[in-house]
């Protein structure tokens, strides 16, 4: 069956969204926000302004990124990611905060498939006497932080050592012993807001002492097992629901682009396709 030429122009555009999602799953937020944003001179659409807010907020822009927020309510009121949003960046702003306090040059961030998450090696914890600050204001989703060992309990602090929060006593307790006994692990922020500050913790080495014994047994990685079934654009809502859903959607392997495929520009999209008898798909 021939595609009409508006059929071939939606095409591309979807094409093009998926290049979005895929730049912000790499962590790539200059590029997710300008192809966002070519994407709004062609029609507005609430994800594309979700997204774009998305965007503007990790790369620090606040202000922006608030009026990114509202222009999606102003297509639909009820949409719930811009009124979260909105209602977290207003608290910025009030605090006369509209673009990040402060710039790290030490600033890391992960390769988002690290979200990718195994049974055992990965758990999901929310922090504990979180330090309100400069330094919290200005964490990213995806920004490595390190595990820190005092006594009995962990602490979590920026790549500058300035110190974030602490892990909960149980899972700190445990974590205790394997660092001692000389596992690694990798921790990164999946959620900061003015409520909680929440982060993903990995096993990426196993000392040959603490062999057999799993990192996060049972109810301590359940989170992370869940986020491992969802896109990366999908983790912020589910972790501000009281009730994680216990048959998560099937995890779309494909969101992160391959190298090999084909780029195109926005430009094509109002370009003329050609000669219909010529250039329409079968």
């Amino acid at each position: 069956m021939a595609l009409s030429k508006q059929d071939e122009k939606m095409r591309i555009r979807r094409r093009l969204q998926e290049k979005a999602i895929e730049l912000a799953a790499l962590n790539r937020w200059q590029e997710a926000a300008d192809l966002n944003q070519q994407l709004l001179r062609v029609g507005e659409d609430v994800e594309t302004y979700n997204r774009l807010g998305k965007a503007l907020f990790e790369l620090g822009k606040y202000a922006d990124s608030h009026r990114a927020y509202q222009n999606a309510l102003r297509l639909n009121a009820a949409n719930p990611i811009a009124r979260k949003n909105v209602a977290r960046l207003e608290a910025l702003l009030a605090r006369g905060i509209t673009e990040a306090p402060i710039t790290r040059s030490t600033r890391q961030q992960v390769d988002m498939r690290m979200f990718i998450t195994e049974t055992g090696r990965t758990a999901l914890t929310s922090l504990v006497d979180v330090q309100r600050g400069p330094a919290v204001d200005a964490l990213i989703t995806g920004e490595k932080v390190e595990l820190r060992v005092e006594g009995k309990m962990v602490y979590v602090v920026d790549l500058d050592g300035n110190l974030i929060g602490r892990i909960e006593p149980k899972l700190s307790h445990r974590l205790v012993e394997l660092i001692n006994g000389g596992n690694r692990y990798l921790a990164a922020v999946v959620q900061s807001d003015s409520r909680n500050v929440r982060i993903l913790i990995r096993e990426v080495y196993q000392d040959p002492s603490q062999r057999g014994r799993v990192s996060f047994p049972g109810k301590l990685g359940e989170g992370a097992t869940i986020l491992s079934s969802l896109r990366f654009d999908d983790y912020e809502d589910v972790l501000d629901e009281e009730e994680l859903v216990e048959e998560p959607e099937t995890f779309d392997d494909d969101f992160v682009g391959s190298d090999d495929e084909e780029e195109i520009g926005l430009d094509e999209i109002d370009q003329d396709i050609g000669d219909d008898d010529d250039n329409l798909e079968e």
